[in-house]
């Protein structure tokens, strides 16, 4: 749809819930709408990025299709985020990768998988073709450093991307001034996101996968969002729970030596991200 008619589309659906108000307790869009008695684009896109498309209020509008006012608000808003991630996106140029994203998602992976091969064909040469044993072994083919660096940079990259789309859209939807963050609503708004409060569909749960009102959307989203990996940086796994010393690490910090001699408490001192004192127990 042309942007002009999808924000016009965007407008007229706001019009008719303002009037409407039924699904004002679904999530954080109606209860904004209802600041407004006319919409801006600035205002459409705002409302556009609270929506979390879980489809509740779509399956509860008295105007929904097949009415003649076909009311979609779900649609209509997902369209409109497109258009924001492409409007705010930095650098410019990748904007229109959102509108071929399968694409360029699969172009992405090929690439960076003959990146690795070849990153790896040349720093390990021969010896990426011969097993490697013992401590550092796993670093012998892409030193941990390469890695860092690699992927640090990647991170970095996509924070400042994030940060610039942010202030663009902040400016675009208000008025762009530190003096406007309020406090209470940055400790609100982050605690809505770490429970996902907008993806309960009103209290029922979204209508993901069907008809029938689910919590699955929001505990995929849960499940996503908390997944933990610890790295251990140790050459020979299979001597983990046995050798005198074994040396553990997480990701955040650098490999440090067990120090309890007892057996059995030191498997646990493995296992967390602190040391045992000594035990005067007898191994």
């Amino acid at each position: 749809m042309p942007l002009d008619d999808l924000i016009a589309e965007a407008r007229r659906d706001m019009t008719i819930c303002n009037a409407c108000r039924y699904c004002e307790g679904h999530c954080a869009v109606f209860p904004a709408m209802e600041l407004r008695t006319a919409f801006s684009a600035g205002d459409l896109r705002y409302l556009a990025n609270l929506c979390h498309g879980c489809g509740s209020c779509f399956h509860h509008c008295p105007y929904a299709p097949p009415h003649e006012f076909a009311v979609d608000v779900p649609r209509v808003f997902a369209e409109l985020r497109t258009e924001t991630y492409m409007r705010y996106a930095w650098p410019g140029p990748l904007a229109s990768l959102f509108r071929r994203n399968a694409l360029a998602v699969s172009l992405v992976a090929v690439a960076t998988i003959i990146a690795v091969l070849l990153a790896t064909l040349g720093l390990a040469g021969q010896s990426a073709f011969v097993a490697a044993r013992g401590a550092g072994a796993f670093y012998r083919m892409i030193p941990h450093h390469v890695m860092v660096a690699l992927f640090g940079a990647t991170g970095f990259y996509v924070a400042v991307a994030l940060a610039i789309g942010f202030v663009r859209f902040w400016r675009d939807a208000g008025d762009g001034s530190i003096a406007s963050i309020r406090p209470g609503a940055l400790v609100r708004a982050s605690r809505d996101m770490l429970v996902l409060r907008y993806l309960g569909g009103g209290g029922g749960g979204c209508t993901y996968p069907g008809e029938a009102p689910s919590q699955a959307r929001r505990l995929f989203h849960h499940l996503t969002f908390s997944r933990r990996e610890a790295i251990r940086h140790r050459g020979d796994a299979s001597s983990a729970w046995t050798s005198p010393s074994p040396s553990c690490s997480w990701p955040w910090r650098r490999p440090v030596s067990c120090c309890c001699s007892c057996a059995r408490r030191r498997r646990w001192a493995c296992s967390w991200p602190f040391t045992w004192d000594p035990c005067s127990a007898s191994s």
